[in-house]
Formats: structure tokens, C-alpha cells, sequence
């Protein structure tokens, strides 16, 4: 089973200098910059996830008849 987190193992045992959140129209992050001269960037990018289900509601209970295995992902790629 896959870690439910990303492990940024490139600024483990860094020091922090300063930490930004940039907000733009076209770009929004939050930047690491550490003592060292490097920096971590990590894009947030919104996104809403559609699961299409197709479904019986004849009997005022839904039953699920097909859950569709690929999830539509709206301003970003297809999951």
C-alpha cells in the first residue's frame, strides 16, 4: 500500500532561512528557502475530483450499479 504523503528528503536536516506563500493568478506555493542557498517550491494547484457512478433510483434507495474506475480531475490531468 502506497504512503498517503510525499517525503521531501531533499531538505531534511536543512536550516530554515525563511518560508513564503506566493499567491498569483497563475501561481500559487509555498517556498522554502534555506541557509544553505537552495529552496523547496511546492505548487498548489486546485483541483475537484469527479468519480462518475452510474445508478438505480427506482426504488427511492440508491444502488449503485457501476462505480467508473478513472476519476475526472478538473485543472489538471486525468487520474
Amino acid at each position: 500500500m502506497s504512503k498517503p504523503w510525499i517525503e521531501l528528503k531533499e531538505a531534511r536536516g536543512k536550516i530554515v532561512k525563511q518560508m513564503t506563500v506566493a499567491f498569483d493568478p497563475d501561481y500559487n506555493a509555498v517556498e522554502v528557502e534555506f541557509t544553505d542557498g537552495t529552496c523547496m517550491a511546492v505548487d498548489v494547484v486546485p483541483a475537484v475530483k469527479i468519480r462518475p457512478q452510474f445508478q438505480n433510483i427506482k426504488t427511492g434507495d440508491t444502488k449503485i450499479l457501476r462505480t467508473y474506475r478513472k476519476h475526472i480531475t478538473v485543472a489538471g490531468e486525468v487520474v
